[in-house]
């Protein structure tokens, strides 16, 4: 099974490139530097260690500096920002937005067919003008290979954004 696609998610999220600000939105329109760190899996309770982990997984933490506006008051932007990176359909359930937070959450289906993984997931992001930090977290159940029954799936990331000037 492709443990990696689980937290696919958290590849380096779409910036809003229209030219200018949305004053609406809280994060500002410029130069964002974003980081994005696996921060777990575990499978029936139990901890993967890090050199367990698949490498396709791992290949998903890496930095990346983009042009633009994270949209976070945009329901519709987010839900098709992890439509774009999940294999499958994820259909957004809940969502809220206050001036420093966004919160929300889903469910997830046909993301891996193969081990019959549909996940639930939710995200937390704490947002200023010039930082976010939105951490995810994907759960369900699956079927893994070579091991009888169902299994608990349980994958966190961390992504930072943090704005350095203008474009």
């Amino acid at each position: 099974m492709r443990i990696g696609i689980f937290a696919i998610t958290m590849s380096a999220m779409t910036l809003s490139g229209c030219a200018g600000d949305n004053p609406d939105n809280v994060p500002l329109y410029g130069q964002w530097d974003i980081d994005i760190k696996l921060g777990s899996l575990s499978i029936d309770g139990m901890l993967v260690p890090p050199e367990m982990i698949p490498g396709e997984m791992m290949a998903l933490e890496g930095t990346d500096s983009i042009c633009g506006e994270p949209m976070f008051i945009n329901r519709e932007w987010q839900q098709n920002d992890i439509n774009r990176r999940v294999r499958g359909d994820c259909t957004m359930e809940e969502y809220n937005i206050t001036p420093t937070r966004v919160t929300g959450k889903g469910v997830c289906t046909g993301v891996a067919p193969e081990a019959d993984f549909n996940p639930r997931f939710t995200f937390d992001i704490s947002q200023s003008a010039e930082r976010y930090r939105m951490k995810l977290e994907m759960t369900g159940d699956a079927a893994i290979p070579g091991a009888p029954g169902r299994h608990v799936i349980r994958v966190s990331a961390v992504q930072t954004g943090t704005r350095n000037g203008e474009c």
